[in-house]
């Protein structure tokens, strides 16, 4: 039984991590890719406050060697489902379950996963990623935005024969290997030792070798949707203490509704979470 969960190691998780690992919590850290979250993919960072002169990944591994320095535990899973139990949390990974008695999400934003079917590890997010796995093969790909015409062309290229369910109006895209499909929705996804081998929509069967998802992004919070701390776009409504509505879990970070989003407040509201988060705990141990 742990302290403390911390799931997300962006700004908000890895200060929320550094805090509680310096007040003596026993704390597992959790994040499914790599630390220091959306830093790594900006080129510079000048609002932060003593960085100057640094990209985001120089900041995201400043920030990581910090937390490393503790000596934390950290497991690089995907965290898929929490639930509430007697007097505990239990945190599901796609690799393990842990128990703790505290919580802190801080798992900020990614892509939109597919409703129904979020924990779902056989359907790939990333076209650019994973395209070249299906080559010559029948996949299907599920959009509803610009990048995701940009993907359908990128697949076009590779795989044999492409059906891109778009959730939108008519666009102006003809390729002699792709299929636009208007006007559905997924059903159900049938799966052959773990891979896809046929999708059902609400009008049609497809059979098909892979399912890619271009949706957008937003708050990364499926795992936790059914415990009814998030409003209807995903994001969570927390207290001054982020705190949820539920006891002994918080949130921060890029997952909060808020009106500024800057790594700044996003590293804050790690502290303050942790703090408070320590404070819980203790009382629960008396």
């Amino acid at each position: 039984m742990y302290d403390l969960i911390i799931i997300g190691l962006g700004p908000a998780g890895i200060n929320a991590g550094i805090y509680a690992l310096r007040s003596k919590l026993n704390v597992l850290l959790i994040e499914k890719q790599t630390p220091g979250g959306k830093l790594n993919s900006i080129s510079k960072i000048d609002n932060y406050l003593g960085s100057i002169d640094l990209t985001g990944p120089e900041l995201a591994t400043n920030f990581y060697k910090q937390i490393r320095a503790l000596k934390p535990e950290i497991k690089l899973e995907e965290v898929i489902d929490v639930k509430i139990k007697d007097d505990f949390k239990e945190v599901t990974t796609n690799s393990g379950t842990y128990n703790s008695k505290a919580v802190i999400i801080a798992s900020g934003s990614g892509q939109k996963k597919l409703k129904g079917f979020e924990a779902m590890q056989s359907i790939s997010y990333c076209a650019l990623c994973d395209a070249n796995l299906y080559e010559g093969k029948d996949v299907i790909l599920i959009g509803n935005n610009f990048k995701a015409v940009e993907e359908a062309k990128y697949l076009s290229k590779i795989v044999n024969k492409l059906y891109f369910v778009y959730e939108g109006s008519a666009i102006d895209l003809k390729l002699d290997n792709v299929e636009i499909i208007y006007d559905e929705e997924v059903k159900d996804i049938k799966l052959e030792n773990n891979l896809i081998k046929e999708v059902i929509l609400k009008n049609r069967r497809l059979k098909s070798d892979g399912l890619f998802v271009s949706l957008g992004s937003g708050p990364a919070t499926y795992f936790v949707k059914n415990l009814g701390i998030t409003d209807e776009k995903g994001y969570i409504t927390v207290n001054e203490k982020q705190e949820t509505n539920i006891s002994g879990i918080y949130a921060c970070g890029d997952i909060v509704k808020k009106d500024v989003y800057q790594i700044i407040n996003a590293a804050s509201e790690g502290a303050i979470a942790a703090v408070n988060a320590g404070k819980y705990v203790r009382n629960q141990s008396r």
